[in-house]
């Protein structure tokens, strides 16, 4: 039975000079699954979710413009990751795949501006993405049906966009200003 690229192990024709330069001998399950994470059998999403959470506020914390750094680098690097994890596979959208969760977790806060940025605000945002991501509405439906890297992505990026428009919304015109 021949390996995948999730199953290959190291032998001795990967350990060449330099191997790790090639990106086709790098492991990527880890970094595609958040390490063992990926694998619970019951709430692995929504797991990843709430991983999200302290990246998000810490990233914040420091800065917007650091929030930002980070989503763009879970973006790209959890991106490319799928792409190689699900290159030989029959499953195009594994559930396993839980670091689109961080990146459309993080998309969610986006628009909070860092001072907004504590324990109401974070739980609200976290439900609402949840809620978009399992619900799929609108253009988080039509991504969700591109069984691409791009599409297992784009939902929860659509996901966390929404999300986020309605945290704006709700942080806007909340009454007595709970969520400011």
């Amino acid at each position: 039975m021949p390996k995948t690229k999730q199953q290959k192990t190291c032998t001795k024709a990967t350990h060449t000079k330099f191997h790790w330069l090639k990106p086709s001998t790098w492991n990527v399950a880890p970094l595609a699954t958040l390490g063992p994470i990926g694998y619970f059998p019951k709430g692995s999403g929504t797991i990843g979710s709430l991983i999200a959470l302290p990246i998000a506020y810490c990233a914040s914390s420091l800065s917007i413009y650091v929030l930002w750094a980070v989503t763009l680098a879970f973006f790209a690097f959890g991106l490319w990751a799928i792409t190689q994890f699900t290159e030989n596979t029959t499953d195009k959208d594994p559930s396993c795949v839980i670091v689109d969760e961080v990146v459309g977790q993080l998309i969610t806060f986006l628009v909070i501006m860092p001072y907004f940025m504590h324990w109401p605000v974070l739980l609200l945002g976290f439900v609402l993405f949840r809620f978009f991501d399992i619900f799929k509405f609108g253009l988080v439906a039509f991504w969700d049906r591109r069984k691409r890297p791009l599409g297992v992505m784009m939902d929860d990026v659509a996901a966390g966009i929404l999300a986020g428009f309605v945290l704006a919304i709700l942080q806007t015109f909340s009454a007595n200003n709970i969520l400011n």
